[in-house]
């Protein structure tokens, strides 16, 4: 039984796009042409469909509209299967009121449920204000469950959520989809009515970004304020539960960046594994569970902890779990690292691991709730000292951890004599694999 599966996966139809915008987290474009055309996406969501308990499929990009019929005929599939769509765009289409209703209407009677609608200031240069217009005003006559204008944006930006609060909130506070402090909000949905929503969220130096913004750009986190928001939000609440698959058909842990030939995030190509052993790869990977479980920002402080020398976290500040994980991952210094420490927290990980299958399990599979953050005051083994157990998490730790309550190891007297923690090197799968899987 998988413990770590995804409730949401992102199908990222494509890495070509109308825009080149310097905050691109995905590095889209123009100049490239990686696409799911239908013959190759088909067959992996009727596999999502068999394998998953899914909640929301996402179809992003690039721009997905650009697969024309191929992206209408898999929001068909998704409906004819019960499952709920989304969709990100940059509405180049909406070139005038009568184009963004034709669209959308297209969109919404082949079954699309929520639309998000991306503008900031990196947009702008090629997917003006007015397009952005004509789409919203037309998505709000259409019956979409949401619509939410996603707004990336930092010191320096004109197009803040202030700015387009002013210009799309007729007059009043639109709901913004994070509050002050950077933690995701839930709004109620009224029966019947559709749920127009403020994405707004602090520009980020990922992919593109980090190269294409200037330092000016994006707001300064002091590290103490980083580490009390991990200690605030627990573990990461997207790795492997909010998966995605890749314009080029690879499954990988998600899409907050470009993970797409990460050797510790991209779990293998789809048209040459069946999307089950993926999905079982993914769940039984160490370092996954470890990103997941602790979080990137946390890892992130142990490793400076345990080996200083050995990692390095080169950027000025950092502003939130994904920076840091496309350091965490995409360094070899680092990488390295989380390989030759990873033995340290296979304790830990196995405990949570059972006190999630004791909370979570309902017909058959564990279902984690979506987006829950799991606050965890858990104990890692540090290499040269005793080594402590740790019993399984009990279902009313993981249910307080839920809630962002701390919750206590329970350590049990430790053998005498106990060796210290192996220090493997190389990908580690957890000791509870099925035989056969894959062990590097």
């Amino acid at each position: 039984m998988r413990v770590l599966e995804p409730n949401t996966v992102t199908i990222l139809t494509t890495n070509k796009c109308t825009a080149v915008c310097r905050h691109c987290a995905t590095n889209s474009g123009p100049n490239r042409n990686d696409m799911l055309t239908w013959d190759k996406m088909e067959p992996i969501l009727r596999q999502l469909f068999a394998e998953t308990k899914l909640s929301v499929i996402v179809f992003s990009g690039g721009e997905s509209t650009l697969l024309g019929e191929d992206l209408l005929k898999a929001l068909r599939l998704c409906k004819e299967h019960g499952i709920i769509t989304r969709l990100v765009t940059n509405v180049f289409w909406a070139t005038s009121p009568e184009a963004a209703e034709a669209k959308l209407k297209e969109l919404r009677e082949a079954g699309l449920n929520e639309l998000n609608i991306s503008t900031d200031d990196y947009h702008l240069p090629y997917i003006s204000l007015q397009k952005v217009r004509y789409a919203f005003d037309a998505a709000r006559k259409i019956d979409f469950l949401s619509v939410a204008l996603c707004n990336a944006y930092g010191p320096e930006s004109w197009l803040t959520p202030e700015r387009i609060n002013q210009e799309f909130g007729n007059g009043e506070q639109m709901k913004h989809r994070y509050d002050a402090n950077g933690r995701a909000m839930v709004h109620e949905r009224k029966q019947g009515e559709t749920l127009v929503l403020l994405s707004n969220g602090l520009s980020m130096k990922l992919g593109r970004g980090k190269e294409g913004l200037e330092e000016s750009e994006v707001v300064p986190t002091p590290l103490s304020q980083l580490y009390e928001f991990a200690d605030s939000i627990g573990g990461c609440p997207w790795a492997l539960r909010s998966s995605a698959v890749s314009s080029k058909g690879h499954y990988v842990s998600c899409c907050g960046f470009e993970v797409e030939d990460n050797p510790i995030l991209d779990y293998g190509d789809l048209a040459k594994q069946p999307l089950s052993e993926l999905l079982d790869r993914a769940d039984n990977d160490l370092i996954s569970n470890m990103i997941s479980i602790y979080g990137p920002v946390t890892l992130m402080k142990i490793l400076k902890d345990v080996a200083p020398n050995e990692v390095s976290f080169p950027r000025p500040t950092y502003r939130g779990y994904c920076e840091v994980c496309e350091d965490l991952v995409s360094i070899k210094q680092n990488r390295d690292a989380l390989y030759k420490y990873q033995g340290m927290f296979v304790d830990s990980i196995l405990a949570v691991r059972e006190g999630f299958r004791e909370a979570y399990t309902k017909d058959g599979r564990v279902q984690i709730p979506p987006g829950a953050s799991l606050r965890l005051e858990i104990k890692y083994n540090k290499v040269g000292e005793p080594r402590e157990a740790q019993k399984p998490l009990t279902v009313e730790e993981v249910h307080s951890a839920s809630k962002l309550a701390p919750v206590k190891a329970r350590p049990e007297e430790p053998p005498k004599d106990s060796p210290p923690p192996t220090q493997p090197m190389g990908k580690r799968s957890l000791p509870v694999l099925q035989p056969g899987s894959r062990c590097e």
